[in-house]
């Protein structure tokens, strides 16, 4: 059994979670197992147009915008995502198409990240995740349309 002391880089997603519902050990375990720390220098991307989005990410400490840049060169900023909030382009990441988007660091930026594969994994092996991530895709849903 793996201690999850304030020490644990997985604890502020476990804390998040906890928020939600709580977890069990074997739960808490799964998502030491499938998030991995990453960390952004400032005007890093995390995704690049073109490229598919990889990873579900989940700030811990910093800041990444996503957005998009026009024919004309303009920049549209469809979200910033501080501390305790998501971020991926969730078009690319389910279809595993290129994205149209990009996603940037604003700061030095430290996020846990999940994998697509990983991500589906987790729904099967911890049904719980399934629920609490469509509650926060809803809810993320719910803020863009809010914001347009």
């Amino acid at each position: 059994m793996t201690d999850f002391s304030k020490t644990s880089p997985c604890q502020p997603l476990l804390d998040y979670f906890g928020k939600l519902i709580p977890l069990k050990q074997e739960e808490k375990e799964l998502v030491a197992a499938k998030f991995h720390p990453y960390t952004f220098v400032k005007k890093q991307f995390a995704l690049q147009e073109g490229k598919v989005c990889d990873y579900f990410d989940f700030v811990v400490k910093g800041c990444l915008r996503l957005f998009k840049v026009d024919e004309k060169g303009d920049y549209h900023v469809f979200q910033f995502a501080t501390e305790n909030y998501w971020i991926l382009d969730l078009t690319s990441f389910h279809k595993r198409i290129p994205s149209t988007l990009n996603i940037e660091a604003l700061e030095d930026t430290l996020v846990l990240r999940i994998t697509h594969r990983d991500l589906l994994d987790l729904y099967i092996q911890a049904p719980k995740f399934d629920r609490i991530f469509r509650v926060l895709l809803e809810n993320h849903f719910m803020q863009q349309q809010e914001r347009i």
